[in-house]
């Protein structure tokens, strides 16, 4: 196999015939209300799309889900997608003029020439995302692309017992996330804040490749750049999320010098031998782009270049002609209809700030499951805040965004009383903005998502204790070794959230570890890592 990097998330995947695209993104209006844009620019590689026999798209956040891409691949592609239940993703994908995909479920594997292709969904409901292992069936090479899927610890399992020997891993190893740049913490929270997500993205890297052992590792879906003069700035602040692979290269130096000396951040255009495991640099690229020694003027150059597409975008959201309150409060009843439990247990006063015409200042109280009408952040008591521009908000209540999708073009911000305040019910719903989206979310976390819960004994200096074995911030699996005697806290290896003992009370946000004295008879539903047998399709020759 050969592999051919295409920017960002994106992969060109070759073996006797077979061109198999992940996640191509060459849009020049970027993702997110062009709040993202691809780094380096990608374009050279663009036409690499129009020869591929397969193509593969892990999710649907923009960056991943071009659909100016999709829509133009020649009938001929088979297109791959997961098999996902959320009625925005099934209407999402009818949309797509192109090749009608393939749709996929966790585990399924698809046969395309000599690769056996197995597709893994992400562990928990909360996130529509997946991952793809790539089988040579006639050298018996792999590659594992796990792009930004946050798989848990069973599934790596998993992945490594069905492949014991594993050549490449791809994964995502920078933030992408709005906080704590984009909330009004003191500065020296923020910047604390940042490192923390930074030093815990490297560390969640490090943990897929030393449980998969790949021979090659790669440094894949880094930051974005951020090209809107309004938005650059957050890119170089002291509290940005966005680890570049230059920073992760001299973190993996200083802490798994094994690994770093087997590790590759590739350039668009570059090329991995699978069987050799070298890396062909592609020199053009390389002459107008460098992380450590221009990174800064080549953003300013680049933004300049596409500002034309940036200001195309943003005219396409025009200040609104009419009220917006009735849409919005419309929207909010329609989600406590729809999930009325989760919306109580956000227990908290929600305000949005929304500026400009057609806005106003509105509070959503999850605990009488009423919206109404404010008159400022200094005279209406609330929780949480968000401020946005009201040309942007019609798309969110006509359905075309979520309000997770609007955060991440960062044409926002926010304030919460403290960085600990997070409230992971209230970005839950703001998760499922569309009603039948958080009624089929509840349904599936009511049956326990991908597993029941269960829990672990750990044994710690102060005493025995049973513990939960699922985070309740994204549902990670937890397990003993998880355990840091130095905070005596469990540490999320997902997301590094820090449960202290022995009340299991969170650090990072509103929420709580199930931890109780050890005693009792032991669970016995006991974590399994042994493989699915999947369904297997045949693609029709």
């Amino acid at each position: 196999m050969k592999i051919t990097f295409l920017g960002h998330a994106g992969a060109l995947v070759e073996a006797d015939g077979v061109k198999l695209v992940c996640d191509p993104w060459f849009s020049e209006g970027g993702a997110f209300l062009s709040g993202w844009h691809q780094l380096p620019d990608n374009s050279s590689c663009a036409p690499l799309v129009h020869e591929a026999t397969h193509v593969y798209v892990s999710h649907d956040h923009q960056d991943h889900f071009d659909s100016d891409v999709l829509n133009a691949l020649d009938p001929s592609v088979t297109l791959l997608m997961p098999d996902y239940p959320l009625p925005t993703w099934k209407r999402l994908i009818r949309t797509l003029r192109g090749p009608a995909p393939v749709l996929l479920g966790d585990q399924e594997v698809f046969r395309a020439g000599p690769l056996r292709l197995r597709l893994i969904h992400s562990p928990t409901p909360r996130h529509q995302d997946s991952a793809l292992v790539i089988e040579d069936t006639v050298t018996g090479q792999v590659v594992v692309n796990l792009n930004d899927c946050q798989v848990d610890r069973d599934q790596l399992r998993t992945i490594r017992r069905l492949h014991p020997r594993i050549d490449v891993v791809l994964a995502q190893f920078s933030g992408a996330t709005w906080f704590p740049f984009a909330y009004s913490f003191p500065a020296a929270e923020q910047t604390e804040a940042a490192q923390r997500k930074r030093v815990n993205s490297m560390r969640r890297w490090t943990r897929y490749m030393q449980a998969l052992a790949p021979r090659s590792a790669v440094a894949f879906a880094g930051p974005p750049a951020l090209l809107d003069p309004e938005l650059a700035p957050h890119f170089f602040a002291e509290s940005s999320v966005f680890t570049t692979p230059p920073e992760l290269l001299a973190w993996l130096r200083h802490e798994h010098p094994d690994l770093a000396e087997r590790t590759v951040a590739p350039l668009p255009g570059d090329e991995l031998d699978v069987a050799t495991g070298r890396l062909t640099a592609d020199p053009r690229i390389r002459q107008e782009f460098d992380w450590e020694n221009n990174l800064a003027p080549y953003i300013a150059d680049y933004a300049r270049r596409r500002a034309p597409a940036i200001a195309a975008v943003v005219a396409k959201h025009p200040e609104p002609r009419h009220g917006l309150y009735d849409g919005f409060a419309a929207q909010f009843k329609a989600l406590f209809a729809a999930g009325e439990s989760l919306c109580r247990a956000v227990d908290a006063v929600a305000a949005f700030d929304v500026r400009g015409a057609g806005g106003g200042f509105w509070l959503v109280d999850f605990r009488s499951l009423e919206v109404r009408e404010g008159t400022g952040p200094e005279t209406d008591a609330h929780d949480y805040r968000f401020t946005l521009s009201s040309r942007y908000l019609p798309e969110i209540l006509e359905g075309g965004t979520s309000w997770e999708e609007f955060f991440f073009s960062f044409r926002f911000s926010a304030w919460r009383p403290a960085i600990g305040a997070y409230n992971e019910e209230l970005m839950s719903v703001l998760r499922c903005s569309d009603p039948d989206d958080l009624a089929e979310y509840l349904r599936r976390t009511a049956q326990g998502g991908e597993r029941p819960a269960g829990t672990f004994m750990l044994e710690t200096p102060r005493g025995t204790y049973r513990v939960s074995d699922t985070c309740p911030h994204l549902a990670a699996r937890l397990g003993p070794q998880d355990y840091d005697p130095e905070l005596d806290a469990v540490v999320c290896p997902q997301h590094g959230w820090r449960f202290a003992l022995p009340d299991g009370a969170c650090a990072n946000g509103r929420a709580q570890l199930g931890v109780s004295p050890a005693g009792l008879a032991a669970d016995p539903d006991t974590p399994t890592d042994a493989p699915l047998r999947p369904r297997e399709r045949q693609e029709r020759q």
